[in-house]
């Protein structure tokens, strides 16, 4: 697909090819915001639905992730303001059953900075989500949170120095 085409021209292949692109990280990214695996799945489908239905008025050129994130961010926050997301609770995370030992330490490090960043501030966790786990682009974060390429970088810059203190405090293996 081409990545200055009219999301409006885009065929019914290209729709359905940018779809299986994408159709795993907005799940992802659904999922994180959710906590629950049923209604990330219909946010996700809701997601893809609005996307396709303002396909005839969207005169942006470029790549539709951006369009794709505003989109799954709005429904999440939609979501959010209508039920109260379940936190991962430490008692699952302990329940998690390891497979290979030398993934062990890797999954522990995941889940201790999992911790870490569920206490950060909402925002902070988005923008960390949105760059690091799902490498969106930084003009990419900027259209999909509405805000300043500068602002994101900040945003980013504040994150992490705010998850580095945290660790350090925390005494963790990182």
């Amino acid at each position: 697909m081409a990545d200055e085409v009219k999301l409006s021209e885009l065929s019914a292949d290209d729709i359905e090819e940018m779809i299986r692109e994408n159709y795993a990280d907005i799940f992802r990214y659904c999922f994180w915001r959710t906590k629950q695996r049923s209604d990330a799945e219909d946010l996700t489908q809701e997601t893809f639905l609005r996307f396709i239905n303002s396909l005839s008025h969207y005169s942006d050129r470029g790549k539709p992730k951006a369009l794709l994130y505003t989109i799954a961010r709005n429904l999440c926050i939609n979501w959010h303001n209508r039920m109260k997301p379940l936190p991962l609770s430490d008692e699952a995370l302990e329940n998690i059953s390891f497979v290979e030992a030398d993934k062990e330490a890797q999954i522990a490090n995941r889940l201790t900075l999992h911790k870490y960043m569920n206490r950060l501030p909402k925002d902070q966790q988005e923008i960390l989500m949105l760059r690091y786990y799902l490498e969106l682009q930084v003009n990419e974060i900027a259209k999909t949170l509405g805000i300043s390429r500068f602002s994101v970088m900040y945003r980013l810059r504040t994150a992490m120095k705010h998850l580095r203190q945290d660790i350090r405090k925390g005494g963790s293996g990182f």
